[in-house]
């Protein structure tokens, strides 16, 4: 048994995604951040970053790292589908897809959801921001130009756990506005896997 700790709209949608798909046997446990709960010290002992989701197996295996917990779920549940084989070739881009998502388009947007955190210069938060915007927007663009050539998922004709990530990703358009407009084929993968059961069943949990 699964249990997520989650908060709505947050990175916790990854592997919320990922256990419907999966079919899963999971429960949820609701973390108000924006009453400070992931900084209480029960959360804590879970968590100590004071982040969500955090994801706990059995009531003793703990982790944390949203695409970290994708990954995991996609190897305990191979019958879903949600990653290449261990001996594909294509299991080393479905590597590179969620590393990318979480190591280069999610902390560009960080920066521009916290600016507090890269300067301690309040005058400077709105360029840190403006920044952000900027590299997120070209981030984008790369995907969607990989995508308007390789798609409609990150892995060809193949849905995967990644694809779960970049549709979170691509809801936080505050960061990026018009994201859907400007970026047709991030569209398209977003489409595809909104219109997917088990995330029509995740996305009514998180709206």
């Amino acid at each position: 048994m699964y249990m997520l700790y989650w908060s709505p709209s947050s990175a916790s949608l990854a592997p919320h995604g990922a256990l419907e798909e999966a079919a899963a046997k999971y429960e949820l446990t609701l973390v108000d951040t924006d009453a400070g709960a992931h900084r209480d010290p029960a959360y804590l002992k879970l968590n100590p970053n004071a982040k969500v989701p955090t994801l706990v197996v059995d009531g003793k295996f703990v982790m944390f790292e949203s695409a970290a917990m994708a990954m995991f779920i996609a190897d305990r549940h191979p019958q879903a589908k949600l990653a290449p084989g261990p001996d594909e070739m294509a299991r080393g881009h479905f590597y590179q897809w969620l590393t990318h998502l979480t190591n280069s388009v999610q902390p560009a947007m960080l920066r521009y959801y916290y600016p507090d955190r890269h300067t301690g210069d309040e005058g400077g938060h709105e360029a840190v921001k403006a920044k952000a915007m900027e590299e997120i927007a070209s981030l984008w663009g790369r995907i969607d130009q990989h995508l308007a050539l390789h798609g409609p998922f990150l892995l060809g004709e193949r849905f995967s756990a990644a694809d779960i990530s970049a549709y979170m990703l691509s809801t936080w358009q505050q960061c990026c506005p018009n994201t859907y407009e400007r970026f047709p084929n991030v569209k398209r993968l977003a489409d595809l896997v909104a219109a997917r059961p088990a995330m029509q069943r995740v996305i009514q949990k998180n709206s």
